[in-house]
């Protein structure tokens, strides 16, 4: 089956990752050293996507549950998933700040996938980009910034913007086509 969306818990000794194993796609739960797989959402819908919070006990997905993906968190002792997004009825990608408050996203709203961030404190969402074919935020480790991958004359460039939208720029190779991007840890 699938074998999708690998993402590592804070402290490096769990992995969530999306499995096909059962059926349809769901968030899966595995030990660093591969033992221990334990099947962390039990629906009848695609559920994908995990991401681990700071906290490294809360889990955030893309799941179609409602009938549209959305993004949803749940513990990962239990498969007690709560509905994240609210607005827009398409969004992906769920990515967490460091410090647990906030939640970036892929939404697709009037046909354009940009990059909205939603304060999970108060529940304010504000899209953060202008472009129109976004994927794959990414949080700087210091929390104030979003690099993500999105076009610029068919050619995929990367972009970086500022939590709060007032800085933004783009990062462009001559002849490349750049996806996927990722923040790396601060140097010591």
């Amino acid at each position: 089956g699938s074998n999708s969306a690998p993402s590592w818990s804070p402290d490096g000794s769990k992995l969530a990752v999306a499995l096909s194993r059962d059926g349809l796609t769901q968030v899966y739960i595995v030990n660093a050293d591969g033992k221990g797989l334990r099947r962390l959402t039990r629906t009848n819908s695609i559920n994908t996507e995990p991401r681990f919070a700071p906290d490294g006990q809360t889990v955030y997905f893309t799941s179609d549950r409602s009938g549209s993906p959305q993004i949803y968190r749940t513990g990962i002792s239990t498969d007690n998933a709560q509905r994240v997004t609210f607005s827009g009825s398409y969004n992906i990608s769920p990515r967490i700040s460091p410090d647990g408050k906030s939640l970036a996203y892929i939404s697709r709203r009037g046909g354009q996938f940009q990059l909205y961030l939603l304060d999970l404190t108060n529940g304010q969402e504000q899209r953060l980009s202008d472009t129109s074919r976004d994927e794959s935020p990414s949080f700087s480790p210091n929390g104030q910034y979003i690099m993500y991958a999105t076009e610029t004359g068919r050619r995929g460039t990367l972009s970086i913007v500022s939590v709060d939208g007032h800085i933004k720029q783009k990062i462009s190779m001559p002849a490349s086509d750049i996806r996927e991007p990722s923040w790396g840890p601060f140097m010591k």
